[in-house]
């Protein structure tokens, strides 16, 4: 199996263990030093806390094979706000060339830094989240450059991906801003994730031209989505 330890924390979140329960085996270990799986009934309330302490460990979308698989197709990639370089480091496990950056700064610092789960209470079980007391610097999966926008003139030949950009910052209308190149990878809810200039860029002058589920949280509505420059021919839209 491909590395992809998210994809299977996520899955145990989901379900995809124990029906009806959200499971997260990190917690601790048994007196043998084996870890356990815990679990705790199955409502928004202990998804999103978990959602929360997953998004500081690895990243805001879950990759799974289809996903991986479409980005391959439009290789080489550079990836603009990269975050913990999680996904940089799946698709590098699979043999693609994908060079990721990411400002490290403030930001990134306050987003990814780790946190810790805690299951408090006996007859009450409540589950916790609080910053991990051993770090406070993020986890870099994958080397990820620093760096803006501003760099994207030095890689033209790549297929731009951004991956949950924020509605605030407006990097990632800059970054396709400065993309010299023919493709946009997008994985995030279409029409909500990302800064309102970069919708309208996107919707002006992209046209997309793959699509593929990825793996969703509670109450999200990801995809991975596949923009090309409106000025080049297209084929039909292909949807996985």
């Amino acid at each position: 199996m491909a590395w992809n330890p998210y994809l299977d924390e996520w899955a145990a979140a989901h379900g995809g263990r124990v029906r009806g329960w959200i499971c997260y085996g990190q917690l601790g270990a048994d007196l043998s030093g084996h870890r356990v799986l815990a679990c705790w009934p199955d409502s928004e309330y202990n998804e999103r806390l978990i959602r929360s302490h997953l998004v500081r460990k690895y990243a805001f979308g879950v990759p799974d094979e289809t996903a991986l698989a479409s980005i391959a197709r439009y290789a080489p990639i550079v990836e603009m706000g990269a975050g913990t370089g999680y996904w940089a480091r799946c698709l590098r496990e699979r043999g693609i060339d994908v060079v990721a950056y990411d400002e490290l700064g403030e930001q990134w610092q306050a987003w990814f830094r780790p946190s810790v789960l805690q299951d408090l209470g006996v007859s009450v079980r409540t589950l916790v989240s609080q910053p991990d007391p051993t770090r406070s610097d993020p986890v870099l999966w994958t080397e990820v450059l620093k760096g803006g926008p501003s760099v994207l003139a030095q890689h033209a030949e790549r297929s731009l991906m951004l991956c949950w950009p924020d509605p605030w910052s407006g990097f990632d209308e800059a970054a396709i801003l400065a993309h010299r190149g023919e493709h946009v990878v997008f994985v995030g809810a279409p029409g909500a994730t990302g800064s309102d200039g970069f919708r309208r860029l996107i919707h002006r002058e992209w046209q997309p031209v793959e699509e593929a589920d990825v793996p969703r949280w509670f109450n999200s509505d990801d995809r991975l989505v596949v923009y090309q420059r409106r000025n080049l021919p297209v084929a039909s839209i292909v949807t996985r």
